[in-house]
């Protein structure tokens, strides 16, 4: 299973690279060289600016892996084994038996968890951005 995690965070690592890359470039390079020359540990720094700052991003970047990873066919087909057997390779088994119901049924299945988990991120990050970003809609009035 791990093998598999990490083939899936490679296969759609571009995308998501180019997100937190585009967030990393609204922070002014100087609040690291701040927060050196005042001896704040990188890790607050990172913990109270660059996290808050890019929060938006790290939540659709992980709302990308999770709807991609259960759709994912290509790379997946050849690493599963039988004690993970994936939902979209179940598919292709239930399609080539000629269970063609079974596999309709499964896809279904997959497109309607897909479809929740994104409306309950959506809604969760909704919630999180409003009670974190207030910054945000401040500096906009």
């Amino acid at each position: 299973m791990g093998i598999l995690v990490i083939c899936t965070i490679i296969h759609f690592y571009s995308s998501s690279h180019l997100t937190a890359v585009t967030a990393l470039k609204q922070l002014d390079g100087e609040f690291e060289s701040v927060s050196a020359s005042l001896k704040v540990p990188f890790y607050k720094t990172f913990w109270r600016v660059t996290l808050p700052v890019c929060l938006p991003s790290v939540l659709d970047i992980s709302r990308y892996y999770f709807v991609n990873a259960m759709t994912t066919i290509s790379a997946v087909v050849f690493l599963y084994s039988p004690k993970t057997t994936l939902a979209s390779v179940s598919i292709i088994r239930l399609d080539e038996i000629g269970a063609i119901g079974s596999a309709a049924a499964m896809a279904t299945l997959i497109v309607a968890t897909s479809a929740v988990v994104t409306v309950l991120a959506l809604l969760g990050e909704t919630w999180l951005l409003r009670r974190t970003q207030r910054w945000r809609t401040l500096a906009r009035t």
